[in-house]
């Protein structure tokens, strides 16, 4: 079993419910998503995060094409992901929702970070005007989720 069957079979034994951690580990990789809420069809999640030592030692470029890579597969969420920053002495690549969803109060969007040293991880934060931005969970469809976790892993290879 691979590392996206598990983390089917351990979200699929979840069931329905409120918080829950699915944290699922076939070396190098493991995959972890801090769980809000779920049902039958949807959930609710405060991060998603593939944690990997083939991201050990990756230089700026990979990262970069790393980063690219999603921008162009992850075209299912509610809004596309761009790359907005690159930061080459950190070696962090950080993409965003492009354009976010925006609403009269604010703004919404999704944030991607792939970092070397061995992460990506999808969070989602809302921006109410004259506010700081804060983490809001992400809702999407279980297929959605499952997805996610299969792109974060493909692009590695």
């Amino acid at each position: 079993m691979n590392l996206h069957e598990e983390f089917e079979r351990d979200l699929r034994n979840l069931g329905n419910g409120s918080a829950a951690t699915l944290d699922v580990a076939i070396s190098p990789r493991q995959l972890y998503c801090d769980i809000v809420e779920r049902n039958s069809l949807a959930v609710s999640f405060n991060r998603l995060q593939l944690a990997t030592t083939e991201l050990a030692g990756a230089d700026a470029v990979k990262l970069e094409q790393i980063g690219k890579a999603l921008s162009g597969i992850l075209t299912y969420l509610m809004e596309p992901i761009s790359p907005i920053e690159f930061d080459a002495q950190g070696c962090v690549v950080q993409l965003r929702s492009a354009p976010p969803q925006r609403d009269d109060d604010g703004r919404a969007y999704y944030e991607l970070l792939v970092r070397r040293g061995g992460e990506i991880s999808l969070a989602r934060y809302r921006k109410n005007n004259g506010d700081a931005r804060r983490q809001i969970a992400a809702t999407v469809t279980r297929e959605v989720l499952l997805r996610l976790a299969s792109d974060f892993c493909k692009v590695l290879e």
